[in-house]
């Protein structure tokens, strides 16, 4: 599908996400309601006598696309984020005695350096925001920029440009960890489609030319001391019609095209590749899974079969030891933001970013023996072991990033069958040298 029909599909998949954002809007605005109406009555009941220890609040900032067009996908994980918030703050963490508990506050960076940059003026110049967690798009230089003579600790995910010999500096960037490492786990998610697909011809990786940089030249290293067929193609933004690019891969031998996040392209590819009928070529894309129902709506039911996408839902991990706390509260989370907003919530991905993040924190926090001093909460990250809902690993990457700060993953791998996400493969972490 071409023209006008094409440019209307990608307009409708835009506004169904737009309304999710909208439906999470009003339903944070409830819940607040009844947030204060609760506290209301239990002050009443009480006479306004404190009933328990309060908890002292430290805030932490989540920088990322809430509106323009990567808007969903930020607002996507907001309802599970704010569950899991919740259900960690009824314990909260202690350190040296005294309780604390998190509170979230989101900041829209438009997808942009300019719009990360002014994000994280606001956030440290106003609202005297100390702790970045969760940060995943564009903006990672600029906010960095800002962040580090700030001393502003950010855990944010690495790749593109922030990898170890790249615009990445451990000297310049001494408040930087990588709690999330998106460039190991493209490298391990292509692994585990190899070891799932032994007899693969060859993978065709696609990806924005806005992703070009030396993190694409430090993947090309990496897959090819790793023996692993493959066959990139590049695609200028905004780009609708793939059938080129898919031609292409068809003629370089590929029978699996994987994509390096972009989830619109992802999506018209698996729709367009089965049109031009060829259906032996299996798709998919990094990133956690959305609804598999958007992406039978965009690609259609038969289309969807079989796309692949990294998968967070720790309770299904094979190989990957997770504490069944941890388990149990992402499930929890997950039935929680289900009843606010009054539909089933699938997206299990934002599990092991924002709150992984969190646990990561307040660990450190506890290991310094103190919640602001970012030199010793630093400290106590870098070469630290942290258990998170993404698994326990202990920082590494000393010589490969220059300091020990990238943490691990469980790199699972799931897959659309029927309009259900299920499990598909897992490729163990190995820490860095």
């Amino acid at each position: 599908m071409h023209g006008p029909q094409q440019g209307n599909m990608v307009e409708a998949i835009h506004e169904q996400l737009g309304k999710q954002g909208r439906r999470i809007a009003q339903m944070k605005k409830w819940c607040a309601i009844g947030t204060i109406l609760l506290a209301a009555v239990i002050g009443l009941s009480t006479g306004g006598s404190a009933a328990a220890e309060q908890p002292t609040i430290i805030k932490v900032g989540v920088i990322m696309p809430l509106s323009g067009p990567a808007g969903p996908w930020g607002q996507i994980g907001i309802p599970v984020g704010e569950a899991w918030e919740d259900l960690f703050n009824k314990e909260g963490f202690r350190v040296n005695g005294k309780l604390y508990n998190f509170q979230t506050v989101y900041y829209d960076s438009l997808n942009t350096p300019e719009g990360g940059a002014s994000a994280a003026r606001r956030m440290i110049f106003e609202d005297k925001v100390k702790f970045i967690v969760g940060h995943w798009d564009t903006s990672f230089l600029a906010v960095a920029a800002i962040t580090n003579p700030n001393k502003v600790i950010l855990i944010a995910r690495n790749g593109n440009e922030a990898v170890g010999g790249g615009a990445y500096n451990p000297k310049k960037m001494p408040y930087v960890v990588f709690g999330t490492p998106s460039h190991e786990r493209f490298i391990s998610d292509v692994k585990a489609i190899v070891a799932a697909f032994p007899d693969y011809k060859r993978i065709g990786i696609s990806d924005s030319t806005l992703g070009k940089g030396i993190g694409w030249d430090y993947v090309d290293r990496d897959l090819e001391a790793a023996g692993i067929r493959y066959h990139h193609e590049w695609y200028p933004p905004g780009t609708t019609d793939y059938t080129a690019y898919i031609t292409r891969f068809k003629e370089a031998g590929c029978d699996i095209i994987y994509g390096a996040g972009d989830v619109l392209a992802a999506m018209m590819i698996t729709k367009q590749r089965w049109d031009m009928g060829l259906k032996y070529i299996k798709t998919g894309t990094s990133g956690g899974l959305l609804d598999p129902k958007m992406y039978i709506d965009v690609s259609g039911y038969d289309a969807s079969q079989g796309f692949i996408a990294e998968h967070a839902a720790p309770w299904n991990y094979k190989q990957t030891a997770v504490n069944p706390k941890f388990i149990k509260m992402c499930q929890d989370a997950m039935k929680l933001a289900s009843e606010r907003l009054g539909k089933p919530y699938n997206y299990t991905a934002w599990t092991d970013w924002g709150p992984s993040h969190l646990q990561i924190l307040s660990q450190a926090m506890e290991k310094a023996g103190s919640v602001d001093d970012p030199d010793k909460i630093m400290n106590a990250i870098r070469g630290g072991t942290f258990d998170t809902n993404a698994g326990k690993y202990t920082m590494s990457g000393e010589k490969t990033y220059g300091s020990p700060i990238v943490f691990g993953s469980a790199g699972a791998l799931s897959i659309i069958q029927g309009d259900k996400e299920v499990y598909f493969s897992e490729s163990p972490w190995k820490p860095l040298p």
